[in-house]
């Protein structure tokens, strides 16, 4: 009677789990306006590729953009394709759906590892996290990442722990050349650094094989080195110079270098109160990490990335993405075995608190964040109904236009300086400036279009103007 009420149970939390975990990533999706900068460069890319229909050279706000390799574009031209329309929910479904994919694959293979308790508390870590919640339901490339990361990583334990055969090593190259295609060599940092150093510390034969894997390697290169090549071939080699500076000596050594220990924080704050847990008899938790080379891989995978991206001088949190998986996995393994020698309050409490946290988060998404975070989009509907209006005019903006503006104007938005607005003479052109106006523009006054308040933040507003022939 005892175990068929502990197997109600369990199906029960399980379900509850997969409930919450599909309403935090889905819900109300595409009802909050894109948030941050990051995410409407990704959403203004992706529009201009599909409306080029091209799937070669990305664009953003008219001008080449190759900081970023396109597969995440790729999927999101996909996405609006099966929709039908590019929005906010088209473009963030991707996202979505991989951090719904990755909460699968964590719960799946923790049970393998320690049980379906195991993996259950690993997929809810994973969920009620800061960072991993909030990129679930963002349109940045971070989320889609880490699914490939941690696929090739699923791949290669299968392959190296399950004495799995040629196809799950070929598999997870095949998602490592993805991975490159998304955000490029940094991605050997979360798959093959740490497989290399778990190989040579633990002298893991099959490890070794992994990493010798010849076809393997040339999948991975291939898959990884395409769009370079191609963009290569019909831009030049010397196209790359800018961004190498750009996204990577400048972020290795560039000005105002964040403390070391700054990663440390970010983990700290997205994976409380559930990482406090190590500080329960550690001892316990390093011998797990020596006994179990599954926990000595998912130690490394944390490690090696955590040390290696503390060197580096810009320093965000959503670097370390790709590793909350592997850093989740060893936390409910450590959380389970004391689990199972708790008793009383202290067993009611490691019981109830991970399914407490994913239930605030679910009430924060589905309540609150559309509220807490209007400031950062208060505006842009009215920017996009004003837009709609004024279909085939060209957009200047007074200064560098934020992006979120050239996604809800539906059209490349160009800079101009106060002086240089004079100069527009054309009769479809209009004209976006923060107020007050400008005393040089003062005469536009009665060409007002209409008015944006607030506009990004509190107390700021913005005017949309004729220019040209149409002000007189």
């Amino acid at each position: 009677m005892k175990l068929d009420y502990s197997r109600f149970l369990t199906r029960n939390i399980t379900l509850f789990v997969a409930v919450a975990i599909v309403l935090l990533f889905f819900w109300g999706l595409g009802s909050v306006p894109f948030l941050s900068v990051n995410e409407a460069r990704r959403a203004v890319t992706v529009r201009e590729m599909r409306e080029a229909g091209s799937w070669l050279l990305p664009y953003m706000n008219g001008e080449l953009y190759l900081s970023k390799p396109p597969f995440f574009y790729w999927v999101g031209l996909v996405s609006t394709g099966v929709l039908g329309s590019l929005s906010e929910w088209s473009v963030r479904l991707p996202s979505a759906l991989a951090a719904t994919v990755c909460c699968i694959g964590i719960y799946r293979y923790g049970s393998r590892l320690a049980g379906r308790q195991a993996g259950l508390l690993a997929a809810v870590f994973l969920a009620a996290n800061g960072a991993f919640s909030l990129f679930a339901r963002r349109s940045e490339i971070e989320m889609f990442l880490t699914l490939l990361c941690f696929g090739a990583l699923l791949a290669a334990w299968q392959y190296v722990f399950r004495q799995g055969r040629i196809g799950w090593s070929r598999l997870s190259y095949v998602l490592l050349g993805c991975a490159l295609l998304t955000k490029g060599p940094v991605c050997l940092l979360w798959v093959t650094a740490p497989i290399l150093a778990y190989a040579l510390i633990y002298k893991d034969s099959r490890a070794k094989a992994y990493l010798c894997d010849g076809w393997g390697w040339v999948i991975a290169l291939v898959l990884g080195s395409s769009w370079y090549v191609a963009v290569s071939f019909s831009q030049g080699w010397g196209i790359w110079a800018s961004i190498i500076s750009e996204d990577i000596v400048n972020k290795i050594d560039g000005q105002g270098a964040e403390a070391w220990y700054a990663y440390l924080l970010y983990l700290a704050g997205d994976f409380f109160p559930f990482w406090l847990i190590v500080f329960v008899r550690p001892r316990a938790f390093w011998a797990l990490v020596r006994s179990r080379r599954e926990a000595g891989m998912l130690l490394c995978c944390c490690l090696l990335p955590l040390l290696v991206f503390s060197m580096f001088t810009e320093k965000h949190g959503k670097y370390l993405l790709p590793v909350y998986p592997a850093f989740a996995l060893l936390l409910a393994l450590h959380w389970t075995a004391l689990l199972e020698e708790a008793k009383g309050r202290w067993r009611v409490g490691l019981a109830t608190v991970p399914y407490v946290m994913l239930a605030g988060f679910l009430v924060f998404y589905v309540f609150i964040e559309g509220q807490v975070l209007a400031h950062r989009f208060g505006g842009l509907e009215q920017v996009a109904t004003l837009a709609a209006k004024q279909p085939d005019q060209k957009a200047y903006s007074v200064g560098e236009p934020d992006i979120r503006l050239v996604y809800y104007m539906g059209r490349p938005v160009e800079a101009l300086t106060v002086a240089e607005v004079s100069g527009v003479k054309q009769s479809n052109a209009r004209l976006f400036v923060q107020e007050p106006l400008p005393p040089e523009l003062q005469d536009l006054a009665s060409c007002k279009i209409g008015e944006i308040d607030p506009y990004l933040k509190p107390g700021r507003s913005a005017l949309l103007l004729r220019l040209g022939a149409d002000c007189r």
